[in-house]
């Protein structure tokens, strides 16, 4: 039987971009993700997580964490065994490395990190916890709460198939080929190359596809949000052409509202594929510039995205079942 096992993905550069410089967002230090990390290993001890393997990454916000609690830590956490590269490669090759061998991930960081964990995790749980800038996928939770959650589901105490639920993605096909994905928004733009990854002038957004979207969101997809919320649990996405007459004002960073020219827009159903017209692009997946595309561009909403944990219906459950009951 297979040990009660917890992963943990740490991203030392999620709230550290530069839209500290050309926007107003808050700096998320790494010195924060050890103290959450911290709180996150104790309540997955103290409920009965018997393991953890963590990512290593540049700054060490894991082994930070443990050192600060050694004493009271006697739960097993290993680091995996891995080479650090200082970028996504991490995030990817740990979630792989990890997947088959833990009950759940915690993911600490923002959208984009989130993004590359849902691109190898499989069917293993996640909880996303919010450290980024403009995150609409991670939950802004407290990571007691996450860690509460999170060892229900390992403990078995709630079942996968209870307490959690399979994420919407964005799918971009190059010729009829999967490229790439996006678990909340991908825009078509004209920038030439990658850049510094963050997206903030209007100007050079040509199209937009979302799987959900809600005026309360900042960054592209609050575009979306301010013409059609579009809730998780909706097998619905939006697509929305710019550069039309109507004119609306959206917050597509923090501290930054901007007027967006939106020429149409309509909702897509779940698998309905809708052609993109701007070719070739530069395709910002989840607010950063990532992938140039070519030829013929698609796009469709799917439920294909990781399962997440719901932390608010797993501990429902786990509280009526005495999971917390001494």
């Amino acid at each position: 039987m297979k040990r009660a096992t917890v992963g943990i993905i740490a991203n030392p550069e999620s709230g550290r971009d530069i839209r500290r410089l050309v926007a107003h967002a808050s700096v998320f230090d790494n010195m924060e993700k050890v103290n959450i990390v911290e709180r996150l290993l104790l309540i997955l001890q103290d409920l009965g997580v018997e393991k953890v393997i963590a990512m290593p990454e540049t700054f060490g916000i894991v082994p930070g964490a443990v050192n600060a609690i050694e004493d009271h830590l006697t739960m097993d956490v290993e680091m995996l065994p891995m080479r650090i590269f200082g970028d996504w490669r991490d995030t990817y090759n740990a979630t792989k490395a990890m997947k088959d061998e833990v009950s759940a991930i915690v993911v600490i960081g923002g959208d984009g990190t989130n993004r590359i964990v849902a691109k190898a995790c499989g069917n293993t749980p996640i909880m996303p916890i919010s450290t980024g800038t403009n995150n609409v996928f991670p939950y802004m939770v407290e990571a007691t709460i996450a860690g509460e959650a999170t060892a229900a589901i390992v403990r078995g105490v709630v079942k996968p198939e209870e307490g959690t639920y399979k994420a919407k993605r964005v799918e971009l096909f190059e010729d009829g080929s999967l490229k790439d994905i996006a678990l909340i928004d991908a825009v078509a733009t004209v920038h030439s190359f990658v850049g510094s990854k963050a997206v903030w002038k209007p100007e050079y957004l040509r199209e937009i596809v979302v799987s959900k979207c809600s005026p309360f969101n900042i960054g592209l997809s609050a575009i979306a949000g301010i013409l059609r919320e579009i809730e998780e649990d909706e097998d619905l996405g939006l697509y929305i052409e710019l550069g039309g007459g109507r004119i609306i004002k959206a917050p597509i960073a923090p501290g930054i509202f901007r007027k967006v020219r939106i020429k149409s827009f309509r909702e897509l159903k779940l698998g309905e594929e809708i052609p993109i017209k701007t070719s070739p692009s530069l395709f910002a997946l989840d607010g950063e510039r990532e992938v140039e595309i070519s030829g013929e561009i698609t796009a469709k909403i799917t439920r294909n995205g990781p399962r997440v944990i719901d932390y608010r219906k797993t501990l429902k459950l786990a509280a009526e079942r005495g999971f917390f009951e001494d």
